[in-house]
């Protein structure tokens, strides 16, 4: 099956769906191509959680190889960076070079690339699959001006017309499902449950080198360690974790708190004062954004992922590496915690999150049980390769429906 991917910005050695799924589709014998832009992901504050200027992140016009992958960057005409909205210039060109089996049009239904992709194949209808990773959070806040874009602009206006040539949905979470039909008017039988995953032959429990990060790093081995990590921005919740920690350090003396990646100025600083007011100096390591490759050793080092705000695919990474997680009980995080590896608590409730944590941090064997589950479920279900193979089965369902449309067309015509 030749497979067309196309996203708004690639970025390699990440562990997103876009380097993650196109690898593991490759895998499987199929011939994949990823379109995207002339530059990387405009991430909040990326000048300063990713360390990242304007220089580095626009990386020019090409088609090479990338992370493995057959990549086709194109010419960027205009960019809305708020949301990572993009316009480029010779995209059906370059889909006409490769000849698809299949399109894939990558996060989100309200994205100018998928924009463009719908509309022309208006006029050239290709079977084509879109999916979207918007949960609710992503639309806070909802202000008039964006209930005007999503209930009238594309639910009355765009969606009609632009889902016609539209075979399937992939939602990564059943929030998904639910905000596409409550916001968008898609019907929920045509969205399918395709979550995220990760890579267990990157990110698995490596003993000797948890025991070496942990020394590197001035972290006594009797420690229960906390791990958080990604881009460290408010709607993180890190601010939340910090309070629960002081909260836990009342409680306990066995716990310490990892956090990896970088955060804007203010919010580091607003961090960095509750660490002191709370008298955390001794109990927090905060280290700098790691390369995904680095990552897997500090998951070894760890004993409890936790993640209390906006979702993030590290917590995948992290279970990957035998570590049982702690994390918000929203729909977005759901599918992570489905075989009893982990606990949830009610967002923002930094008490509650501090008795989560109280729980996993006094009770060794309830730990480790539930770091065996948290390996079992990536190795089973939320992992590329088995995502990668779901995928292929919902292409080949709507290249069959599409197939028959056209040959009953192609009938009614020469009955006429």
């Amino acid at each position: 099956m030749r497979i067309l991917h196309i996203t708004r910005y690639f970025q390699p050695g990440m562990g997103y769906q876009e380097n993650g799924l196109l690898a593991a589709q490759m895998r499987l014998g199929h011939q994949v191509r990823l379109i995207t832009s002339d530059r990387y992901h405009p991430h909040p504050n990326y000048k300063e959680t990713m360390k990242m200027d304007d220089s580095q992140r626009i990386v020019g016009v090409s088609h090479q190889e990338e992370d493995g992958l057959d990549v086709v960057r194109l010419k960027v005409v205009w960019e809305w960076r708020a949301h990572w909205w993009v316009l480029w210039r010779g995209l059906w060109q370059a889909v006409r070079d490769f000849q698809p089996d299949i399109i894939h049009t990558h996060c989100a239904v309200i994205a100018g690339s998928t924009f463009q992709i719908l509309w022309g194949n208006l006029f050239r209808r290709y079977p084509i699959v879109v999916d979207d990773h918007n949960n609710y959070f992503n639309i806070q806040p909802y202000t008039p001006a964006k209930r005007l874009l999503y209930r009238f602009i594309f639910r009355r206006l765009m969606r009609p017309v632009l889902m016609r040539s539209v075979g399937r949905v992939l939602g990564i979470t059943h929030e998904v499902r639910d905000y596409l039909h409550r916001e968008l008017g898609i019907d929920p039988a045509m969205v399918a449950i395709n979550t995220l995953g990760t890579k267990p032959e990157v990110f698995y429990r490596m003993p000797e080198a948890g025991r070496a990060f942990r020394e590197r790093h001035g972290i006594a081995p009797d420690k229960v360690l906390l791990v958080n990590a990604g881009k460290i921005t408010r709607v993180k919740d890190n601010h939340v974790l910090l309070e629960a920690m002081a909260l836990l350090a009342q409680r306990s003396d066995r716990a310490h708190l990892l956090m990896i990646g970088n955060a804007p100025a203010e919010y580091k600083a607003e961090l960095e004062n509750i660490i002191e007011a709370r008298n955390l100096g001794d109990r927090v390591t905060w280290l700098d954004f790691m390369p995904n490759s680095e990552l897997p050793a500090a998951y070894s080092a760890s004993d409890i992922g936790v993640w209390p705000g906006d979702a993030s695919i590290t917590y995948l990474e992290c279970a990957s590496c035998g570590v049982p997680l702690v994390l918000p009980d929203c729909g977005y995080s759901h599918y992570a915690l489905t075989n009893d590896n982990g606990l949830r608590f009610p967002r923002g409730d930094a008490a509650a999150l501090a008795d989560a944590l109280h729980r996993l941090v006094a009770d060794d064997a309830l730990r480790a049980r539930m770091g065996r589950n948290a390996r079992e479920l990536i190795e089973r279900d939320l992992n590329w390769d088995a995502l990668a193979r779901q995928t292929i089965q919902i292409y080949q369902e709507v290249i069959d429906a599409h197939r028959g449309r056209s040959q009953a067309q192609h009938r009614s015509t020469a009955v006429t």
